[in-house]
C-alpha cells in the first residue's frame, strides 16, 4: 500500500467576499505550544491575492498589532507591527524594515474552494 500524505483539515474557513483590500480578517487559532492563544490574519495582498500569516511579530513574539487592531502602515502599503514599526510586505510578510529585518511572518496555507477560503496550518 503506497504511503498517502494527507492536507491537514482546515481549521477555518473565511468567505471570499469578506476580504477588501486595506482591511484585515482576525481569525482564531489553536494555542501554541506554551498554551498562549494565537490568532490568524487574513487579507488581500496589492494585486488582490488573498494572504494569510500567523498574527506574530519576528522580533518579539507578540501580536503585529498588540491587540489595537491597526495592522497597516498609514498609507496601507505595508503591514505594521506597532510595538517596534517592523513593516512588511502584504504578498509574503518579509520584514523590509524595523527590528527583524530580513525574516518573515509565519505564512498559513490557503485553498480557495468555491466561494470560501480554506486556511490550513502548516505542520
Amino acid at each position: 500500500m503506497p504511503d498517502e500524505i494527507l492536507a491537514p483539515a482546515p481549521f477555518a474557513r473565511v468567505l471570499l467576499s469578506s476580504l477588501s483590500p486595506a482591511q484585515v480578517v482576525v481569525v482564531p487559532m489553536s494555542v501554541d505550544a506554551r498554551g498562549r492563544p494565537r490568532e490568524a490574519i487574513v487579507l488581500l495582498d496589492h494585486d488582490g491575492a488573498p494572504r494569510a500569516f500567523i498574527n506574530r511579530c519576528k522580533h518579539l513574539p507578540i501580536p503585529i498589532d498588540s491587540g489595537s487592531r491597526v495592522f497597516f502602515t498609514s498609507d496601507k502599503s505595508a503591514l505594521l507591527c506597532g510595538t517596534h514599526g517592523a513593516r512588511f510586505r502584504l504578498n509574503d510578510g518579509y520584514c523590509f524594515a524595523g527590528p527583524c529585518h530580513g525574516a518573515s511572518l509565519d505564512p498559513i496555507d490557503l485553498r480557495i474552494e468555491g466561494s470560501i477560503l480554506e486556511l490550513r496550518e502548516r505542520g
